[in-house]
């Protein structure tokens, strides 16, 4: 999923739901992102609330990240996001 698609469809949630990362039925908060040449990795943890949906929108909404693709970096290698979901007032992106 490109950054200016995701940014584009949150914008119509809530502005206080909490973003996570939800991979192999795991949810992980996201805390922050790095920007590389190739894409934009979310950053996760388990033991932090993480950002609201405003803060994530507003760590995504650069223009030069409109066309960079979105992903999550584990230990053992990346997986590229393609959408998300809502579930109990949090966003899920999968």
């Amino acid at each position: 999923m490109r950054i200016i698609d995701l940014i584009l469809l949150l914008n119509d949630f809530n502005r206080n739901n909490r973003v996570f990362v939800e991979i192999d039925k795991q949810k992980l908060a996201v805390v922050d992102l790095e920007v590389t040449a190739g894409g934009i990795y979310l950053k996760a943890s388990s033991k932090l609330k993480g950002i609201k949906n405003w803060e994530f929108l507003l760590l995504l909404n650069k223009k030069d990240y409109y066309e960079l693709p979105l992903y999550y970096d584990d230990k053992k290698n990346h997986h590229q996001l393609f959408g998300f979901r809502v579930a109990d007032d949090c966003i899920l992106l999968g």
